[in-house]
């Protein structure tokens, strides 16, 4: 959006004027911040780090990253699935899992199989710690730190529209990202996937 008005920004604490900037970059970063997209995504500032103090160095700003990008609290994230540099990388809450599973169909277009749900936040995760490769297995072993499984993995994967295999490994499509992000939302937040329009399927 091209706005040719002269804005200024202007902080102000009990009526007093504390700063006050005409710099466009930083009052777009504002405006963007206040429509939720957040200082981070804008100027790549880093997010308050004081919540989640029990977290790594080295794992920090990849969560905040993660978090940032679902649109979700670092502290949510770190609830769900735990996201460690470590193997088997996600670590599932099972209320999670369970409300996720509650809100999803079992089967049919709005389907999510268990493997493509661990794939996802796997993914999106790898991304953040620059894990190269991530494949089916991985997934289950997601899946087995909860007792869970997936006997159809390798179809359901084939099926979803956001993820491709490529070499063995599995991958995020760039072009269905916004998918990805959406499932991972819901499970973070114990919401029903907003599939709005689109009626995907990774198991018929």
């Amino acid at each position: 959006m091209v706005i040719k008005a002269r804005l200024k920004i202007v902080l102000t604490a009990d009526n007093v004027v504390v700063a006050e900037s005409e710099d466009p970059e930083i009052w777009q970063a504002a405006f963007q911040a206040i429509q939720g997209a957040g200082l981070r995504g804008v100027l790549g500032a880093a997010q308050p780090q004081d919540d989640v103090p029990w977290v790594p160095d080295e794992e920090r700003s990849a969560i905040y990253a993660l978090a940032n990008e679902l649109g979700i609290e670092a502290k949510d994230l770190l609830t769900a699935c735990h996201p460690r540099m470590i193997a088997p990388y996600i670590f599932l809450n099972k209320h999670h899992w369970e409300a996720f599973r509650q809100q999803t169909a079992e089967r049919g277009r709005t389907a999510v199989s268990n493997a493509v749900l661990a794939l996802t936040l796997l993914l999106l995760w790898a991304e953040k710690i620059n894990l190269e490769r991530v494949t089916v297995r991985d997934s289950l072993a997601v899946l087995r730190v909860i007792s869970s499984r997936d006997e159809h993995a390798s179809r359901a994967v084939d099926n979803c529209p956001w993820l491709v295999k490529s070499g063995g490994a599995v991958r995020l499509r760039p072009e269905m990202i916004s998918r990805a992000i959406m499932v991972a939302r819901a499970f973070c937040t114990k919401t029903a996937p907003d599939w709005g329009q689109d009626e995907p399927s990774d198991a018929e």
